[in-house]
Order: C-alpha cells, then sequence, then structure tokens
C-alpha cells in the first residue's frame, strides 16, 4: 500500500504577510520607475528646417524657399536669407550648436549684429574648389524648448572676382545635439506636442480649449527624406546662382566727319 502523504500546515503571522506586501510592493515599484526611466530616455528632440529668401534685402520680401527652388541672385545686390528650426520633439535641446556655412565669396553679416566678424575655415559641402573656404557663424540657441522655432536672419552679398558665368553656390544649415539619433526618426509614433499654436485672438476666451484629436505622431526630422542625419548632426543646405554683374555702358570721346568739335558717343563694352 502506498504511504499516505503528510499535509503540513505553516501558520504565518502579520509579519510574514507584512513582508510579503512590502515585496509586492517594491515589485511593482521597480517596474514602474524603470519603465518611467525608459519612456524618458526615449524622449529627445527633433527638427524642422525651414528656409526663407528676400532676392533684394528688404525682411519685408521674404519669402519661403522650397528645396528645389534654385534662385539667381544678381552679383551686386545684397540679399537677405531667413533660416529656422522648429523643435518637433518632445524634448528641449540640451548643448544644441548652430552653423550657417557660406562659401567666403560672400560678406556674411548678421543684421541683429552687424558688427559680429564671421569665423573662417574649409568646408567641402559650402565651400568651392579648390580650397573649398567658408565663413560662418556658430550661435547657441537659448532654451529650445518642442514646438517653438529659431530664427536666424544672414544678410549676404558677393564680394568674390568679377564672375562672366553664372556662379552656383551652396549655403549650409547644421544643427548639432548630443540627443539626436543616427535615423532621424523613431521606430514608433510618439506622443509630442502640438506644432501649431493655439491662439485666442481678442473676443476669445483664454486660455484655449485644448485640442480633441490626439497628439500621436511621428517625430522624425522635416522635410521628409530631404535632412541630412548622423548621430547628433542635422543638416539641410540650398543652392542659389550667381549672376554676372551687367556692365554699364563706358563713355567715349569721338570726332564725326564734317563736323566741328567732338562728340561723346556712347560704347558698350563686351563681354
Amino acid at each position: 500500500m502506498r504511504r499516505m502523504a503528510r499535509v503540513v500546515t505553516v501558520e504565518r503571522d502579520v509579519w510574514d504577510w507584512l513582508l510579503y506586501a512590502i515585496t509586492a510592493v517594491a515589485a511593482v515599484t521597480a517596474i514602474v520607475v524603470f519603465l518611467a526611466w525608459a519612456a524618458e530616455l526615449r524622449r529627445r528632440p527633433e527638427i524642422r528646417f525651414s528656409w526663407r529668401l528676400s532676392p533684394d534685402g528688404d525682411p519685408a520680401h521674404l519669402a519661403d524657399w522650397s528645396p528645389d527652388e534654385v534662385p539667381e541672385i544678381k552679383a551686386t545686390q545684397p540679399f537677405l536669407v531667413a533660416a529656422a528650426m522648429q523643435n518637433t520633439g518632445d524634448k528641449a535641446g540640451r548643448d544644441t550648436l548652430i552653423n550657417f556655412v557660406v562659401p567666403d565669396c560672400f560678406d556674411l553679416r548678421q543684421p541683429a549684429a552687424p558688427d559680429a566678424e564671421p569665423l573662417h575655415a574649409p568646408n567641402y559641402t559650402a565651400g568651392l574648389p579648390p580650397d573649398n573656404r567658408v565663413v560662418f557663424f556658430a550661435p547657441r540657441p537659448g532654451l529650445w524648448t518642442p514646438a517653438n522655432f529659431h530664427l536666424l536672419q544672414y544678410r549676404l552679398q558677393y564680394v568674390g572676382d568679377q564672375c562672366d558665368q553664372p556662379l552656383r553656390v551652396r549655403l549650409l544649415f547644421r544643427v548639432s545635439d548630443s540627443r539626436f539619433n543616427g535615423r532621424g526618426r523613431r521606430l514608433l509614433p510618439s506622443i509630442v506636442p502640438l506644432l501649431e499654436n493655439q491662439d485666442a485672438p481678442v473676443g476669445m476666451p483664454w486660455p484655449p480649449a485644448p485640442a480633441k484629436h490626439p497628439r500621436v505622431r511621428w517625430a522624425r526630422a522635416e522635410p521628409h527624406g530631404r535632412v541630412a542625419c548622423l548621430p547628433g548632426e542635422r543638416s539641410d543646405v540650398r543652392d542659389l546662382i550667381v549672376m554676372p554683374a551687367e556692365r554699364t555702358p563706358a563713355v567715349t570721346m569721338t570726332r564725326l566727319r564734317g563736323l566741328r568739335g567732338w562728340r561723346l558717343r556712347p560704347y558698350r563694352l563686351r563681354r
């Protein structure tokens, strides 16, 4: 015959149940803290580039500059470029650095600080061969928070050698931040702030009514497929063409047959 198994009963007092409760609470707390840490680690800034151009240098004439547009600029005409970046992510930039780079054949100035001198360096994206020399400014924005813009304005004028043919040049707008990943996007959609302003003009109640649609969207560098992405870096470019300056007619002194004295006659120089 099989031996009957002995049933052993263990009596637990209140201290045992308290220990079990403390262990369960500690385990749940650890899981919650880990998930919160992982979610916070996933948050990061992201960027949207936008460019505007005023060919005559008048700020009132600034217009959107699309990536495929290659405008023609007169060599003798100063022009204005407005380069802006918007934080489309869900984290403020921590150590953001901006580089606005142009070939050294341009005189580069900031309307907000006209006496500031640009820096000089070689760069194979914006520089012209053979030396690939460029001039640039490298400001650091303040607290670059989600959904906010940081706008930069620069005045440029061609000061290089006189060109007889149209010259195509490239302007580079590069932003660095240690929180940028190398893909320029995230694997899954994220809950991010609205990029549109919640306005309430006069006569409307304040604060504005919250948005009803969800804020879940892709957080990625924009324009999509246009931005060059590297770990810690985002960059975008615009191209333009510098047209040769029109030569003014020279005035020469000629003597006509059958007439007394000299007569002025315009003579156009050959290009």
